[in-house]
């Protein structure tokens, strides 16, 4: 069962990079250092859009959850709105062989390549 939901993950994300995705930017901007550039106005542009769903406030923290990439920037996603998510803390940060970012990174950057 789990072998069947990562092909049919692999093939919808492989299928998704085939069409224009416009969550899909390319490389990311680096800075001199190396890291790469994030856009704090297209932060505050979802905070906007979407408020924080424990607070549901616009501004200020958010406990309990953090901004995520839906694809990631190393893999070409882009550091706008419609790449952008809330996602609880547990779940992004979550320890283990294969946390999200690391999932995320194996399925898209994979996907990217092929």
């Amino acid at each position: 069962m789990t072998r069947l939901f990562v092909l049919l993950t692999l093939v919808i994300c492989s299928s998704a990079f085939a069409a224009k995705d416009p969550r899909m930017c390319g490389a990311p901007a680096r800075g001199a250092d190396g890291r790469i550039l994030r856009s704090a106005g297209e932060l505050a542009r979802f905070r906007s859009i979407y408020p924080c769903p424990a607070t549901k406030r616009n501004r200020g923290a958010c406990p309990g959850w953090a901004i995520d990439h839906v694809i990631p920037l190393v893999c070409g996603g882009c550091d706008a709105v419609v790449n952008l998510q809330w996602l609880p803390v547990g779940t992004k940060s979550a320890s283990g062989p294969l946390p999200k970012d690391r999932w995320e990174r194996r399925i898209y950057c994979k996907a990217k390549t092929a």
